[in-house]
């Protein structure tokens, strides 16, 4: 190649990066700088737009876990709880150091009352700094507040693509950008086929629950995760009221749990949990795996973990009641026994 082809290349290579990065930077697909104006956002792509929204969404309160939690209805949190201005920051199958990345985020950005956390077991297995798919995976770029790194994601050819689909794709499903039910996925699922798919997940239940080795899943391991990911949240905004619950996984997947010799680790787990959170005078917690006439209801079940839309609703009417939350002093009493 010539030197002036060289240079021809070179400075177009130059202008198209430019154009893809202006482009980037008017339309924003992940709120990075702006709440979008002139295009509906579509709520997908959790732990891409989650940065965005934490940072330029107006918002007092959050809803925030694994998608055990994504089917809850923000007008029913703000109808049935009363809490202000929610959103929803969930993100499927996360550990509790995403969660921790996008719940700080939200609460150096956000004047915020009230964190509704739901606590898996599965969040807290294996190492401290665990992603879900990998690091390769998680855009740590768009939570920093480092702007040096930005070009990772105004000269991206995804972004671009991404881009292009906000302005030019058609609207045809609603739902997806409805604010009140952002993340869902109920409706998605056909009600006729859960039984089946739930028979189908017992009989392949060799699968369930089997990403993480059973190393990871040990005590010591949930233990490091809960200090080291979550207490700092707690302890650094004393302001916060945080209402966690365990989520009512069916009784299924505690079969499944037991026959592998991991239910005591997780039963232990939650008795740990449950005895340091006393100490915070702004922490409430809510027990719902008590609740048998949801978890031995197998009709209330996608799967062996997720329930319907129905009992996330059910959820938010037992806390407004202040039914099924844990009572620390009872509690105590029965560690010491």
């Amino acid at each position: 190649m010539s030197a002036k082809k060289w240079i021809m290349t070179w400075f177009l290579s130059i202008f198209v990066l430019i154009v893809i990065g202006i482009v980037n930077f008017i339309v924003d697909p992940y709120q990075q700088y702006r709440k979008a104006t002139f295009y509906k956002v579509p709520y997908e792509d959790e732990r891409e737009l989650n940065a965005g929204l934490a940072k330029n969404f107006e918002f007092e309160s959050v809803v925030i876990g694994t998608s055990m939690a994504e089917n809850f209805n923000l007008n029913d949190v703000k109808a049935i709880l009363g809490f202000p201005k929610p959103i929803k920051l969930t993100m499927a199958g996360s550990s509790i150091y995403e969660q921790s990345i996008i719940l700080r985020t939200a609460l150096r950005h956000q004047k915020i009352k009230n964190v509704l956390w739901g606590l898996d077991f599965f969040s807290f297995y294996g190492d401290i700094h665990r992603l879900k798919h990998g690091e390769a995976f998680f855009p740590f770029y768009l939570y920093d507040e480092n702007i040096l790194n930005d070009y990772k994601y105004l000269v991206s050819s995804d972004t671009f693509r991404r881009s292009l689909k906000m302005v030019f794709a058609k609207q045809e499903d609603p739902s997806r950008y409805a604010y009140e039910t952002m993340y869902q996925w109920y409706s998605k699922t056909k009600k006729e086929d859960t039984l089946k798919a739930l028979y189908k997940k017992w009989q392949n239940r060799k699968d369930f629950d089997n990403e993480a080795k059973s190393w990871e899943k040990k005590f010591s391991y949930m233990k490091k995760n809960f200090e080291t990911n979550l207490i700092p949240l707690i302890q650094e905004y004393k302001e916060v009221k945080f209402f966690f619950f365990f989520p009512p996984y069916s009784i299924l997947a505690y079969k499944v749990y037991e026959q592998r010799g991991e239910l005591k680790e997780f039963l232990r787990f939650k008795r740990y949990v449950i005895q340091s959170l006393s100490e915070f005078t702004n922490v409430q917690i809510y027990d719902f795996q008590y609740a048998d006439n949801i978890t031995h209801n197998l009709k209330n079940y996608y799967d062996l973990y997720h329930y319907t839309h129905a009992i996330n609703r059910w959820i938010l009417e037992q806390i407004e009641k202040d039914q099924y939350r844990v009572d620390f002093k009872k509690e105590a009493e029965l560690s010491k026994k």
